[in-house]
């Protein structure tokens, strides 16, 4: 892997707030970045959207339209995306890792494609499932909130005015060393994670083949 660039991070951990607009897309409205290493804040602010906004997700997002246009209007905001996107380079280059939980998403609303990245929900997932080909889907995630508690013993995202970007970039920083740091306690977790969905899905299974039973009998009244 190459060295990055004179002034350039060797690794930045990222966590995007996503709003929703028109035809079911979402766009960026908060961006936290910070350096891997050293635990830095690089970024922390909100990005102005730039088209309407059909659902500010309060419950995840922590926005509201007030909240944003006071963020605008004392200049705490980037105007775009772009420009939040453009920020993020200021500090990286191609050889940069970027760190993150499910970054597909970040990385979609930044309007970016980086191919060095490190990614605490495939991570453990891949884990948990270490048969699975690196080709095909994995079958299941464990969310950053869960990840955080099981091998942080950390609550995270315990609040009812949405994420905090900065928690949630500092918590995938953690878990990503954790996992780096304990690999024994990693396959451990994993073992009791595939056993906790195997048995889940059995039960899912169960239920439904009840249903399916339940189905065939001869329907009943309530009077």
């Amino acid at each position: 892997m190459e060295l990055p660039a004179e002034g350039a991070i060797c690794a930045i951990a990222i966590d995007c707030e996503m709003v929703g607009v028109r035809n079911g897309r979402q766009t960026l409205a908060f961006l936290s970045a910070i350096d891997f290493l050293t635990g830095e804040v690089l970024i922390n602010s909100y990005v102005n959207p730039l088209e309407e906004v059909i659902d500010w997700r309060y419950n995840f997002s922590g926005i509201t339209q007030a909240i944003m246009a006071s963020a605008v209007a004392s200049g705490a905001a980037f105007k775009s995306w772009r420009e939040a996107r453009d920020a993020l380079w200021g500090f990286m280059d191609d050889s940069t890792v970027l760190i993150g939980q499910s970054l597909h998403y970040d990385l979609e609303v930044l309007g970016m494609s980086h191919a060095n990245v490190v990614d605490s929900a495939i991570l453990t997932s891949e884990t948990v499932y270490p048969s699975i080909p690196s080709t095909k889907p994995l079958t299941c995630h464990w969310g950053l909130k869960r990840l955080a508690k099981d091998l942080l013993g950390l609550d995270i995202q315990t609040g009812n005015c949405g994420h905090s970007a900065l928690e949630d970039t500092y918590a995938a920083r953690d878990v990503v060393i954790w996992c780096i740091r304990n690999p024994e306690g990693l396959k451990a977790w994993a073992e009791s994670a595939r056993l906790q969905e195997e048995h889940r899905l059995a039960q899912n299974r169960q239920r439904h083949g009840k249903s399916e039973s339940k189905g065939k009998l001869p329907a009943t009244k309530s009077f």
